[in-house]
């Protein structure tokens, strides 16, 4: 099933309905947004699949599907968590410092708490507010959660985690060696992240959902030349451990978004979903970063497909 939010009467706006095809869509009939669909998903789901299924043209509600007035699937939750679940981007990271992963991070997620309310459109411009910040996007996946019993473990996880997105965790580097070093956490260093138009449940990914995993390339562009495409099978984490981990002493409201971390690979062939890990590698073989961070006017694509279908639509910002 496929999920969509356009503008509505509230800055929640207005959930709808997808067709398989992304052909039409339609206001969901069952609840009038994300959040309240969430909260009440057991009941929910099974009347938004009927309208899912009977969604086969216009009229009666219906209209052609239409990526340009779609908000984020989730303009505002209660809660974004992001993880560092690919261990190749930690151990770059560690390396490129002089420093080596500890074996801790084999065995406990790492995961920050960031903004959860404004989530921006696909289209939104990528703002850097000030070039010195060192803005850079990162490519990422998420589960979009329903309400999470504390200390749930990862084998009882998958029907808390009916939701699949794709986003640009934006991430305003220089600012985040100045935060780190008041050893208390990030915060201005990570403003409002941007989302594809479209939610997706889990069944939609078919063999690509592995264990709690998407199992896709993400293919980024950088001012229209091909960035990177790793793929999302080498969580270290999957999004039920990294749930889980969330969850330990405290249950998660329905609407929380769990991120994956940066989408990374071992085989840098395949490139990269951030500017900083390239950055990491320039520094692991020639000593020094060359490639420079965000500044106006650069453009920046994400998509993920199986086969000829783009699954959560695509992300295309302008920096301003």
């Amino acid at each position: 099933m496929i999920l969509a939010t356009l503008p509505g009467e509230s800055r929640d706006g207005r959930l709808h309905v997808v067709s398989a095809g992304c052909r039409f869509m339609a206001p969901a009939l069952a609840a009038p947004t994300m959040l309240l669909a969430l909260e009440k998903w057991s009941t929910v789901e099974p009347e938004l699949r009927k309208q899912s299924a009977a969604l086969t043209g216009e009229g009666a509600g219906a209209m052609a599907f239409a990526a340009e007035k779609c908000l984020a699937p989730l303009p505002r939750g209660y809660g974004f968590f992001d993880g560092s679940a690919f261990l190749s981007h930690v151990i770059r990271a560690r390396r490129a410092r002089g420093d080596e992963m500890p074996e801790s991070a084999k065995k406990t997620p790492l995961v920050y708490q960031g903004v959860s309310d404004n989530s921006l459109p696909w289209n939104a411009p990528l703002d850097v507010v000030d070039e010195a910040f060192g803005a850079d996007f990162e490519g990422e996946f998420a589960v979009i959660t329903t309400d999470v019993p504390r200390g749930t473990k990862p084998a009882d996880m998958a029907k808390y985690c009916p939701l699949v997105v794709m986003f640009n965790d934006i991430t305003l580097r220089e600012v985040v060696k100045q935060e780190i070093e008041t050893k208390f956490g990030f915060l201005q260093s990570k403003p409002n992240n941007s989302y594809a138009p479209l939610a997706i449940t889990t069944d939609e990914l078919g063999v690509d959902w592995k264990d709690g995993r998407v199992a896709l390339d993400l293919e980024v562009t950088w001012n229209g030349e091909k960035f990177g495409h790793p793929n999302g099978r080498e969580m270290h984490f999957s999004f039920y451990e990294l749930v889980s981990h969330v969850c330990r002493t405290r249950p998660l409201s329905a609407g929380t978004i769990v991120g994956s971390g940066t989408i990374s690979n071992e085989d840098v062939s395949r490139g990269f979903a951030c500017l900083t890990e390239r950055r990491f590698v320039e520094v692991l073989e020639q000593g020094k970063p060359v490639t420079r961070w965000l500044k106006a006017g650069d453009t920046l694509t994400m998509t993920a497909r199986q086969g000829d279908r783009e699954l959560f639509g695509r992300i295309d910002q302008k920096v301003r």
